[in-house]
């Protein structure tokens, strides 16, 4: 049995000590490896930069000798030796949902970033003990053995069970088929339990139904719940961590956000928890792994993760609508879109898949991929007269490639059997190609009744001259620039500072008020990063709004087909 301790002796530090005893097993050597990323995340975390001291002992106490051989991997020499303790701390002063944290209020750990495995005996059961206050409770996905310790039957179920302890810690419960689903919640915040669970008890069952059956035995949401405005959220086996936050009380301010990153997270217990490409069947937490297959795992879980909130009678269609209307938003206003596919942006993920980037180079894993799911989903309505969707194909991926992972090719068969030669041109045209979307979006929401508008875009830098700011620090920085328009023509870059508008500052105010004002015609003050330079534009039309709208007349085809959509 591998033992894990955890203590810590001023939590104001954010330092972590854990001690990590193995028995050799006649080993001369063991080597010590700490995970360099962690599932959910698709990009290098590097987490030993957060080691502060390391150092090896036999279990008499004796320091034994160790050397680093990689950034994050320490081989001791243990010849003659019954077991090995190694002794380290780790710096956890990060707060988001994958991350680990202490402070006087509580210690929140991802085993991920800090717990270390022994190479060769990932696969070795292993037990966790905390020396924390007397009236913490302990909010994990893990099972207490019979020494009251946290308990994993490998390293790959303890890295993905986060855990919350605390004094402060509120707990609810609900069940659905006899399942228990957990609400832990850490941080100040009122939510109304009653109206909670009956809409997290509507998603649940909506994605119940469509797998038939939840892959694991109980389930917990660990929520963090922040003073100021955040928002993240991480899948894991049996549980998830949301991180959500705002000035005042987030259950009554961002509710619509808690229940869609919920139904979003829970939908991947099937989602990449369940079903996991081949290329990620085991992770190797050592190095990046590469897949095409973001599109599933985050494109799926996006558009079902809020079709399922329509469907659970948790979101009405209104709701519902606003979240698609947010995909076709990020979708319109990327100019990636013309330059790296879904496919191929899945891959670079591990390149700055979470960061904006330079600009126009890829497009999102989750916007876009759930653009192309929403098509792929009502194609497939339309190609079985109502009788298939896509949740037949991923309940056909649970049931037969839960174990063994599936491939680029098995998904998109899957799809084109249920769907035709329709699904197959959204395949080639939009998921590995950068044919534009709208066509195919204006056919595929046909067949439901709906329609694709087009309006102007409420930002009127935007709309009338094509580029798209934001303020950092009281300063206009341009982030995004219309490919071909005026503005870029005539010298006008990402990351330019604008200083004013027909010579009125912008330092103070709101872009939008300034050019409400304005002629056609404005000269703009760009501070660059070696000059300040002047720029004359005239109006235009860029950066459009499409959004979804039903039809006022809609034929009972189209009606029937929506009552399939939304079950």
């Amino acid at each position: 049995m591998i033992h894990y301790l955890f203590s810590y002796k001023k939590a104001y530090k954010h330092l972590i000590d854990i001690d990590l005893t193995v028995p050799t097993n006649g080993d001369k050597e063991l080597c010590f490896q700490l995970p360099a990323w962690r599932p959910g995340r698709y990009e290098l975390g590097d987490f030993a930069k957060n080691i502060q001291k390391w150092n090896a002992f036999d279990e008499n106490g004796n320091e034994l000798p160790f050397q680093k051989t990689t950034k994050d991997c320490w081989k001791v020499e243990c010849n003659n030796t019954s077991s090995v303790t190694i002794t380290y701390n780790y710096y956890a002063n990060e707060l988001d949902a994958g991350s680990t944290y202490l402070d006087e209020n509580q210690l929140y750990v991802n085993p991920v970033n800090c717990c270390m495995y022994v190479v060769g005996r990932e696969n070795s059961a292993c037990q966790l003990e905390l020396e924390i206050p007397s009236d913490y409770k302990i909010a994990c996905g893990m099972k207490m053995n019979g020494d009251g310790y946290l308990f994993a039957n490998s390293f790959d179920q303890l890295a993905e069970s986060p855990f919350i302890a605390s004094n402060s810690l509120l707990h609810n419960e609900y069940i659905v088929d006899g399942i228990t689903y957990h609400l832990w919640i850490q941080g100040k915040c009122k939510p109304d339990f009653e109206k909670v669970k009956a809409d997290f008890i509507g998603f649940t069952k909506a994605q119940v139904e469509c797998f038939k059956s939840l892959p694991v035995d109980d389930y917990h949401f660990l929520f963090q719940i922040t003073p100021y405005p955040s928002y993240h959220g991480v899948e894991h086996t049996n549980s998830t961590v949301i991180l959500m936050g705002d000035k005042e009380d987030v259950f009554k301010t961002k509710y619509d956000n808690i229940l869609g990153i919920c139904s979003h997270e829970l939908y991947h217990t099937w989602n990449i928890k369940a079903i996991r490409p081949k290329e990620m069947l085991p992770y190797d937490y050592t190095k990046e792994n590469y897949s095409k297959l973001g599109y599933v795992a985050e494109g799926v879980t996006t558009y079902m993760g809020d079709l399922m909130l329509k469907r659970g009678h948790v979101f009405n269609w209104e709701q519902f609508i606003k979240t698609q209307n947010e995909n076709l938003k990020r979708h319109y206003e990327n100019d990636g879109r013309h330059n790296l596919s879904v496919a191929d942006s899945a891959f670079d993920t591990w390149l700055d898949g979470y960061s904006l980037g330079i600009p126009n180079r890829k497009t999102s894993i989750y916007a876009d991929g759930a653009l192309n799911m929403l098509m792929i989903d009502l194609f497939i309505i339309k190609y079985s007269e109502g009788k298939h969707s896509l949740n037949d194909v991923m309940t056909e991926l649970y049931e037969d490639y839960r174990n063994s992972g599936y491939t680029e090719d098995d998904f998109q068969q899957l799809c084109v059997n249920y769907g035709g030669l329709k699904v197959s041109e959204v395949f080639n045209n939009h998921i590995y190609g950068t044919v534009e979307y709208t066509k195919t979006l204006t056919e595929s929401l046909s067949y439901v009744g709906f329609e694709l508008v087009k309006t102007n875009n409420s930002s009127l830098s935007a709309h009338k001259f094509g580029f798209i700011s934001i303020v950092q620090n009281g300063k206009h920085i341009i982030k995004k620039i219309q490919n071909s328009c005026e503005a870029e023509s005539k010298g006008i870059a990402v990351d330019d500072e604008i200083l004013s508008v027909n010579g009125t500052a912008v330092n103070d105010s709101k872009l939008n008020d300034i050019i409400k004002d304005t002629d056609e015609v404005v000269t703009l003050e760009i501070k660059k990063r070696f000059e300040t330079i002047k720029v004359k534009l005239a109006g235009g039309d860029f950066y459009p709004i499409y959004t979804l709208k039903m039809m006022d007349k809609a034929s009972d085809e189209q009606l029937i087909l929506r009552k399939v959509w939304a079950k």
